[in-house]
């Protein structure tokens, strides 16, 4: 499993989001290709995850975006866009994507934002804390976060 940095080809990582997704960041990936990075895992050369970490408030923190801004004042980085194609589930593929990434940036604190409920769990399982619910573009959304150095 290769876990490499892909931000300066950002179309490897696009292409693994479904089509909802690639509408939230596609069209916005040129006002932050200078302020972002993008990971992927790579299992015999193909695309089994990734997700982008962002260093401003990216576009679907916009409805909060004070409280994204705060986090980032505080140094945080915000982890979003993290997919796993539904085929290569099943694999521990985000959890290892997460590892990689603390390994990449070891001691720095990390947040992201969820808008499904249900994976609140994974990420507790993998070291973040539910800090509040949150109101976005598309209902409630839970913020979790990583304990600060």
């Amino acid at each position: 499993m290769l876990f490499k940095e892909t931000t300066s080809d950002p179309g490897q990582f696009f292409e693994l989001l479904p089509a909802d997704w690639q509408a939230g960041i596609v069209p916005y990936w040129p006002d932050y290709q200078e302020t972002a990075r993008i990971f992927i895992l790579e299992k015999n050369q193909e695309t089994v995850g990734g997700g982008i970490v962002f260093s401003t408030v990216s576009p679907d923190t916009m409805a909060y975006r004070e409280e994204a801004q705060t986090w980032l004042d505080r140094g945080y980085l915000y982890i979003a866009f993290l997919f796993v194609p539904e085929k290569f589930r099943g694999q521990q593929l985000g959890t290892k994507w997460l590892q990689s990434l603390h390994r990449q940036f070891p001691g720095q604190p990390f947040w992201l934002s969820v808008e499904d409920k249900g994976l609140v769990y994974f990420y507790e399982k993998n070291g973040f804390t539910l800090v509040k619910q949150v109101e976005g573009e598309w209902g409630a959304e839970w913020i979790l976060a990583t304990a600060a150095p």
